[in-house]
């Protein structure tokens, strides 16, 4: 059974924030937090429940696993289903585009 690093668990959160252009105060009023425990999950000082895992998940736009284990250990649409959820509509539909005919044409080529 893989352990979890909470250094590395918290600065996934770190980035995540700063990709969304969150403030800590924000995410920790999103969250349920204080700021300063906030700051302790970033370090990987302190750990955090199952209920603000979920709610971490929901406000920073990732999968649990992607916030436990790391985008390369969730699976192998996982990380760019997270990345297309932080894109605006417009972007996302042509992302969906242009993989479609990615695919099309790398069926063809077979």
């Amino acid at each position: 059974m893989k352990e979890l690093d909470h250094k590395a668990i918290g600065l996934r959160i770190r980035k995540q924030r700063i990709l969304l252009k969150m403030s800590r105060e924000e995410l920790a009023q999103k969250i349920g937090v204080s700021t300063t425990f906030l700051t302790d999950i970033e370090l990987g000082t302190k750990g955090f429940s199952l209920k603000s895992l979920n709610r971490f998940s929901q406000v920073l736009k990732m999968s649990a696993d992607a916030i436990l284990y790391g985008p390369e250990n969730s699976g192998k649409t996982t990380g760019l289903l997270d990345a297309m959820a932080q894109c605006p509509e417009e972007i996302v539909h042509c992302a969906e585009e242009i993989i479609l005919l990615f695919l099309l044409s790398h069926q063809r080529e077979q």
